[in-house]
């Protein structure tokens, strides 16, 4: 017998680890510290293409994933892979890519916060007096009141009109007025 033979599982397991790509806990989502994932990402509607164009990247075939909800046709999340091995992420679950290519999806230990169309409307009538950001959260906000119900724009961003705007905000960019009585 060879001595590459006589190699026993102990060590072929403990050179595997030693070859394995480092954990990097900057590229893990809600305090990962799973090290068998090479990344993962919480999926939401904000960073969709940021996390399809990942996935392209990486060679894995991924298309929105589409429902019929309230009465239209709406992006709910990612459908990755092809086959037996496909998997489907919805909004606010975890996606993870392991080192041997596979993904698995898992759910979010915190909730985005992002709310859907749906949710917004139960929540929040139109008239809704809010503070809203045209550009970046935070930043050049203005106190207005909506004059449209939500909807989903572009088939997975969800938005609303305001009084004095001219275009959609996204919801994400809308922060309610609480009025007291």
């Amino acid at each position: 017998m060879s001595a590459a033979a006589r190699i026993d599982r102990e060590t072929t397991e403990h050179l595997a680890a030693l070859a394995a790509a480092p954990y990097i806990p900057e590229l893990h989502a809600d305090g990962c510290d799973d090290k068998t994932c090479v990344r993962c990402w919480v999926l939401t509607p904000s960073n969709l293409y940021s996390v399809d164009t990942w996935l392209d990247n990486a060679g894995v075939f991924a298309k929105q994933f589409w429902e019929y909800i309230d009465g239209e046709n709406i992006v709910t999340g990612l459908r990755i892979g092809h086959g037996a091995s496909r998997v489907v992420a919805k909004f606010g679950n975890t996606i993870v890519r392991h080192y041997g290519g596979k993904h698995s999806v898992r759910p979010t230990q915190e909730p985005t916060g992002e709310l859907t169309a749906a949710e917004w409307n139960a929540k929040h009538p139109v008239g809704t007096r809010v503070k809203a950001y045209p550009g970046v959260h935070g930043e050049d906000g203005f106190v207005t009141w909506t004059t449209s119900r939500a909807w989903t724009a572009h088939g997975h961003t969800p938005v609303a009109l305001v009084e004095n705007y001219s275009g959609h905000i996204k919801l994400t960019h809308l922060d309610p007025i609480e009025v007291t009585s």
